[in-house]
């Protein structure tokens, strides 16, 4: 198992922002707009009750009154617009954002370790990585909720200065609470995390393993022929059990936090309404005073209850957050090997000649080896056929010339020199290989053998590798030609080729 750093909830929160700005500062332009222009709209209305009874004690005139009712009406149209203008804005940045953060992540999964592939730690990490893009969910839960950490710790802060100058006993005395509930709702988020979050990410993979499959067109043919329906339907029972079950769990878990955050909150609404009461019995306070302390009081206590629910909302996602920081930045076992890991970048070599000197290798996490002591040359402009049973390591043995995977033990050399010198990128150029199964993607024919945009494709040296491979005659017969979409998947017209045909249009792109 991979040891994860723990990063702590505020740096992860920075983490988040410092991505975000990274993908456009309108995301941040847009949460201060809703931060403050929210908290300036909550206090107008706490402010209006005690402003009506102000003129009747004070006898002010009518003008005054129509004066000052436009003016607070202006303010708030100002701050509703606002705010609807920071909504919009922050809802556009969001998808911007997210693409961003996913961007990220597939190059991570390109770019890694062919072997962290088939490692389940490494594809758990994956599902919590893609995970934390949810909507609600990591990034999403810590970037929108920004916008009310700001707005509802400026309403605190007001609100504790104005009744902390009247009684400051009282304030620490509702703090204190405030802290409880944080701690409450900390303590249960933190464990949400392990028993739900973490448990669910290999359970989420395996259902995205049956949803993909299902609608696989190359499962197509055997599901149906050999009526696999019930093997799915057992599969996907089973997971839902699961899902099912620990969904019940984390919804059980966060009732009671809430029940606890509840009771503490209701005692806390006891100490202050009893303390005002208080005053306004002993003439300490004009009922103007009253009314805006009762707004302020119900605002503290509703914004501390609210700004405890963020917290323990934000520490969960900056949880997810810190799986996502810790899969982008996952260290690969080749960097480890020498100083000088993949600096060589120019294999132009006039031969090529390979060496296997005591090579033995076994797959992660299992005790035998698959291949054992190996030492073989392979001369420059030979011809090597590797056969065996099943099993006996030729797929391996193929993996490990192409540094797909590294030796466990031994080493081996391109013209002398240790292929882990290589960078790869550079060193997989130097390959042409064709494997048993060949994906094609949805895309048009020439798309798929130069993989760039039709405006950088060089249709000539497209047309003469399809030639070379064998397979210009088969393209030709369909009405577009090379601009032919292969598979239905986006195009009702799209064709698919067979299995040799593909290992041909593979070998094209080699080609070119």
């Amino acid at each position: 198992m991979k040891e994860v750093k723990k990063h702590s909830m505020i740096s992860n929160f920075f983490y988040a922002w410092k991505l975000a700005n990274k993908a456009g500062k309108g995301l941040l332009v847009g949460t201060l707009i809703i931060g403050i222009f929210q908290f300036v709209n909550h206090y107008i209305w706490i402010y209006v009750p005690k402003f009506i009874v102000s003129f009747v004690e004070k006898h002010y005139s009518i003008k005054r009154f129509i004066v000052t009712t436009v003016v607070l009406c202006v303010c708030l149209f100002l701050a509703n617009a606002l705010n609807r203008y920071g909504y919009t804005k922050i809802d556009f940045e969001f998808i911007k954002n997210n693409a961003f953060f996913e961007k990220l992540r597939m190059k991570k999964m390109f770019k890694t370790d062919y072997k962290n592939m088939e490692n389940p730690d490494f594809l758990d990490f994956s599902q919590k990585a893609k995970t934390a893009l949810y909507r609600g969910n990591g990034f999403h839960g810590v970037l929108y909720e920004t916008h009310n950490i700001i707005s509802n710790s400026l309403v605190i802060i007001v609100a504790s200065i104005l009744i902390g100058v009247k009684n400051v006993f009282i304030l620490a005395a509702m703090l204190v609470m405030a802290v409880f509930v944080g701690k409450i709702l900390g303590w249960v988020g933190a464990r949400d995390k392990v028993k739900f979050s973490d448990f669910m990410a290999p359970i989420y993979r395996e259902i995205n393993y049956l949803d993909r499959t299902t609608k696989n067109f190359d499962f197509a043919k055997d599901i149906r022929l050999f009526n696999m329906f019930g093997v799915f339907k057992r599969e996907l029972d089973f997971v839902n059990k699961i899902f099912f079950k620990k969904n019940k769990e984390h919804h059980n878990r966060w009732v009671l936090g809430a029940m606890g955050m509840e009771s503490v909150l209701l005692c806390e609404k006891l100490v202050m309404f009893g303390w005002l009461v208080y005053m306004i019995l002993k003439g300490q306070m004009v009922v103007s005073d009253f009314l805006l302390y009762v707004g302020l009081a119900e605002s503290l206590h509703e914004h501390i209850g609210y700004m405890s629910w963020i917290y323990s909302a934000v520490r969960t996602n900056t949880f997810m957050i810190n799986d996502y920081r810790e899969f982008i930045t996952w260290k690969e076992d080749s960097e480890s090997f020498q100083d000088d890991e993949g600096s060589i970048k120019d294999l132009s070599f006039d031969s090529y000649e390979f060496k296997f000197e005591d090579v033995s290798f076994k797959y992660p996490g299992h005790d035998n080896y698959v291949l054992k002591d190996i030492n073989l040359t392979i001369k420059d402009g030979k011809k090597l056929a590797v056969v065996g049973i099943n099993g006996a390591g030729k797929t391996t043995f193929i993996k490990l010339i192409m540094k797909l995977y590294n030796p466990t033990k031994g080493r081996i050399l391109l013209n002398g020199i240790d292929i882990r010198k290589f960078d790869r990128e550079a060193y997989f150029k130097i390959f042409a290989p064709v494997f048993q199964n060949i994906e094609c993607f949805a895309l048009p024919i020439f798309e798929n053998v130069s993989f760039e945009t039709e405006e950088n494709t060089d249709f000539d040296k497209v047309n003469k590798a399809l030639e070379t491979s064998g397979l210009s005659e088969k393209i030709n017969m369909y009405e577009n030609g090379i601009h032919t979409n292969l598979l239905k998947i986006f195009d009702e017209n799209g064709i698919d080729l067979s299995g040799g045909e593909k290992q041909r249009l593979a070998m094209a792109y080699k080609i070119l």
